[in-house]
């Protein structure tokens, strides 16, 4: 009968590069070299490059690919403007220029807009020419700015996807209070339009 081996208990069996690598213990190229076996190197000593990939060093690499998206990150969804926005928005912006256009020749002169006017109301003799061509070039000014400003504001928010129609809307009506205040200052400050109101007073 032949022999058996005893069963290892302590791995007695096992190669020096099994043994070595079972505990952990590291071999250098020169103790390797003569016992003609490989060097074994403890993992925590390995190169760095050699080693896995750290959390932070997986989350750099994902965040350089195009379209991943990471586990527990925030979603923000791109907001794109509404083609009805647009468009209301463009249509405003294109009305206060109309209407920017259609008054800029009556502010221009503001005294021969006034006096047919208070002349069809039964008063004559206007006299406050000064102050309304001051008050009609103030009123023209202030409509451009507001125009100009309607124009950046609406592009910015068109830009950044917001609802942007109220933009031009809101500069319409504060362009139509301008002409009405500068209208209400040129007129009240006359003399003899001021007579013809306390005339209508009981």
């Amino acid at each position: 009968m032949s022999e058996s081996r005893p069963r290892p208990q302590f791995g007695e069996y096992a190669s020096p590069e099994e043994q070595r690598a079972r505990i952990a213990e590291p071999i250098d190229e020169q103790r390797a070299e003569e016992l003609g076996i490989a060097p074994v190197v403890p993992v925590e000593r390995q190169p760095r490059q050699q080693q896995e990939p750290t959390l932070r060093e997986q989350t750099r690499e994902q965040a350089r690919e195009p379209g991943v998206v990471q586990p527990g990150a925030p979603t923000v969804a791109a907001r794109r403007p509404v083609a009805g926005d647009r468009i209301a928005t463009s249509i405003l912006l294109g009305l206060g220029l109309v209407g920017l256009i259609v008054t800029m020749p009556g502010l221009l002169d503001l005294p021969g807009l006034i006096r047919p006017a208070l002349v069809q109301m039964g008063v004559s003799g206007y006299s406050s020419d000064g102050l309304a061509s001051a008050m009609g070039i103030l009123a023209l000014g202030l409509q451009i700015a507001l125009w100009v400003g309607a124009i950046i504001l609406s592009s910015r928010s068109l830009r950044a996807g917001r609802l942007t129609f109220w933009i031009p809307l809101v500069a319409g009506v504060a362009a139509n209070l301008v002409v009405v205040i500068c209208l209400a200052v040129a007129m009240g400050a006359d003399p003899a339009f001021m007579e013809y109101v306390r005339s209508q007073q009981p």
